[in-house]
């Protein structure tokens, strides 16, 4: 395991879940709350990009700007299950190819995209109604 995949380890594994549970537990709340999730979703989309190292060629480039698209919609989906949203990550969660009729595969591509936004947003609300329920 080389560095840069150790502290991708640890930002995913330990920060997220850590942060994500002090704003559950209300020892945060507010911007400082919503910032704190902002800054902790981007470090997660940055260090996961650069798992590959530093990207050199176009394809590596796409690859690790994918993945830091990825990661930060994933820290994002965590923290917005405890109600902490940004009108900014929202946009990025429901990032999309652009759609052309003559390519099946982007068209798969926006569909399974619906379908994981639709899933995460299900999954986030029930969260929600589920931490309601618990105070």
């Amino acid at each position: 395991m080389t560095g840069i995949e150790a502290i991708a380890l640890i930002v995913t594994a330990l920060v997220v879940p850590y942060v994500v549970q002090l704003i559950k537990t209300e020892a945060m709340t507010g911007n400082a709350a919503r910032w704190l999730a902002l800054g902790v979703s981007l470090v997660a989309g940055v260090v996961c990009a650069l798992v590959g190292g530093i990207p050199t060629t176009p394809l590596e480039w796409v690859t690790c700007i994918i993945t830091a698209i990825g990661a930060v919609q994933v820290a994002y989906a965590a923290f917005k299950s405890v109600g902490v949203t940004s009108n900014w990550l929202e946009a990025l969660l429901a990032l999309k190819l652009p759609k052309d009729a003559d390519d099946p595969v982007a068209e798969a591509n926006n569909i399974a995209l619906d379908a994981k936004a639709e899933n995460v947003t299900a999954r986030a609300k029930h969260a929600v109604k589920n931490h309601a329920a618990d105070d």
